[in-house]
């Protein structure tokens, strides 16, 4: 049962995006919070599968919300989506510098709201465990993922990530990811896969240039296995729009 943690000071987002929510699959279970520091108390005892926040909101915004939460024990692998007016890319940036994975412009159309939140809860079973399967709705997210070992060996990919690569899926497994990169571009994955196999922690997103040019805003979490230790490291990137600065959501080559 996925359970959504909402966060937003007005109640009638908060009544629309849980009734939103329940679109998503039959069995979500959705926590709402109008205060961010209610919300973060709450979640230092309890891990959820999603967030939605507002950034804009009393006593702190979304970015410096998210960033508190991947402080927490239970913040490292969850997708945070964020919901913003504010067409300022720099807004848009602070909240993925500090952690966040996506984020809606208000008002938010509906059928996107249950398309994104339901594709980003795809990324939350691929942090839990780390398994070889790459499920169909992993392959469809407007992201490159990829999940590696604590040597750096791949475990999974999704196609967008092979695509990326110029590798099927199937040839990546156990192959050394940081070998396909560039120096400079491999030398920094290796640095960020240190930190949190070391920390046991997400490190913040951070900018990354592939092969051929294009910008990347690439996160890391751990890998955990049942009894909570850090087995691998999953990469999220986004591929940036050179123009906004802001995510450009398309397939590989389109």
């Amino acid at each position: 049962m996925p359970l959504i943690l909402i966060l937003d000071d007005r109640a009638t987002n908060r009544s629309i995006f849980t009734r939103l929510a329940g679109l998503i699959a039959d069995d979500v279970i959705v926590e709402s919070f109008a205060n961010p520091l209610d919300a973060l108390e709450w979640l230092e005892s309890n891990a959820v599968d999603l967030v939605i926040t507002d950034y804009s909101m009393p006593e702190m915004d979304g970015a410096e919300f998210t960033r508190r939460f991947r402080g927490l024990r239970t913040g490292t692998a969850a997708p945070v989506l964020v919901v913003t007016a504010y067409d300022d890319r720099g807004f848009r940036q602070a909240a993925m510098e500090a952690g966040a994975t996506d984020f809606l412009q208000s008002p938010v159309d509906h059928f996107e709201f249950v398309a994104r939140a339901r594709n980003l809860l795809a990324l939350a079973p691929a942090a839990a465990a780390p398994r070889p399967v790459v499920a169909p709705v992993i392959d469809d997210l407007p992201a490159l993922v990829a999940a590696t070992d604590r040597d750096g060996r791949c475990l999974f990919v999704n196609a967008r990530m092979a695509g990326h690569l110029g590798r099927s899926a199937a040839e990546l497994v156990g192959q050394d990811m940081a070998r396909l990169l560039s120096g400079e571009r491999a030398a920094l994955s290796r640095a960020k896969d240190r930190a949190v196999l070391e920390t046991g922690r997400r490190v913040a997103a951070f900018w990354e240039v592939a092969e051929d040019h294009s910008v990347l805003l690439t996160t890391k979490a751990p890998l955990r296995a049942a009894d909570g230790t850090v087995v691998g490291v999953l990469s999220t990137s986004l591929e940036l729009d050179p123009a906004s600065g802001t995510p450009a959501f398309r397939g590989i080559g389109g």
